[in-house]
C-alpha cells in the first residue's frame, strides 16, 4: 500500500471514529445499524484502496 494513502485511512478513521461528531450523530439518528454501517463503509474503503494492490 502506498504511504499516503495509509496514512489517509488512518485520518479517516480516527475522524469516523474518535472524532466530536460521533456523539453528535448517535443523537441525530440513533438508529441501532448507523455503528455497522459506519464499519462497513471504512472496511469498504479499505478494500478499494487495496484493490490496486500486486504482490511481488
Amino acid at each position: 500500500m502506498n504511504p499516503s494513502v495509509g496514512v489517509l485511512l488512518v485520518v479517516v478513521g480516527i475522524l469516523l471514529f474518535l472524532s466530536p461528531l460521533v456523539p453528535w450523530v448517535a443523537t441525530v439518528a440513533p438508529a441501532w445499524w448507523w455503528p455497522f454501517a459506519a464499519w462497513a463503509a471504512f472496511i469498504a474503503l479499505i478494500a478499494v484502496s487495496m484493490m490496486n494492490r500486486r504482490d511481488p
